[in-house]
């Protein structure tokens, strides 16, 4: 059972960072010139060529919602009651990985006939992101659902 105020604060900075991490880490692929131009699948960019700048915000919204909620269903409590375990954030990362990478790649390839170059590069950047997320989530459940220190013993 989670202690509401402790939820809501997790709630909050997962979102929150979550947001964050998705926004740097596309725009450093971007920067670096890692991107490769998906096609006309995908419109993240804003501008005349892609969604409105407000879209993708309330996309990353989502998608990092969506993150922080699959964390809370597979984190469970260890055995001293402390949570934020490294595994589940790692496992959680996994496996929204699966459906945001190489079941995606396997629709626009098979569905959109795009080719698979760029989305098999697009597939593994998103490993990697979906990685640094799982990992963020895990350390700041460990943050956020930390127990105060038992008082001290009456002597």
């Amino acid at each position: 059972m989670y202690h509401p105020l402790a939820l809501a604060r997790f709630v909050l900075f997962a979102v929150t960072l979550l947001v964050l991490l998705l926004a740097l880490f596309n725009l450093g692929v971007e920067v670096v010139g890692l991107d490769p131009e998906p096609g006309p699948v995908v419109g993240w960019r804003t501008g005349s060529a892609g969604l409105p700048g407000a879209w993708v915000l309330a996309t990353w919204a989502l998608e990092a919602l969506a993150l922080t909620a699959l964390f809370l269903l597979v984190d469970r409590p260890r055995a001293d009651g402390r949570r934020g375990d490294l595994l589940a954030g790692l496992l959680t990362a996994w496996v929204a990985w699966v459906f945001r990478g190489p079941l995606l790649v396997m629709s626009a390839v098979g569905n959109a006939g795009e080719p698979h170059q760029p989305w098999g590069q697009l597939a593994l950047r998103w490993f990697v992101l979906y990685t640094l997320a799982g990992l963020l989530l895990a350390l700041l459940a460990r943050w956020a659902f930390r127990q105060p220190p038992p008082p001290p013993a009456a002597d």
